[in-house]
């Protein structure tokens, strides 16, 4: 998982300014510099995706990890007063 969750962000606006300035070399007509970002963007957008979809994937888990430790703990104690 992420260390923080501006690693997230910070990931995301990477490659938003990516496309940011893909879209300024394509306004500009700039070839060469259209290229490279589209290159870049290529690499970049499915190892970040990649990073984002796993972290999402560790949280679900985690919270599962949770539920099933919070169901095995309540079975432990028996049943409540108000089940019977």
């Amino acid at each position: 998982m992420a260390a923080n969750p501006q690693s997230v962000e910070e990931a995301e606006a990477f490659l938003q300014s990516l496309k940011e300035k893909a879209q300024a070399a394509h306004q500009a007509e700039d070839v060469f510099l259209m290229g490279i970002y589209t290159e870049l963007i290529g690499v970049t957008s499915p190892i970040i995706n990649k990073a984002i979809s796993r972290q999402l994937r560790e949280s679900r888990a985690m919270i599962n990890r949770k539920h099933k430790e919070l169901r095995a703990k309540v079975r432990e104690q028996g049943p409540t007063p108000s089940d019977e």
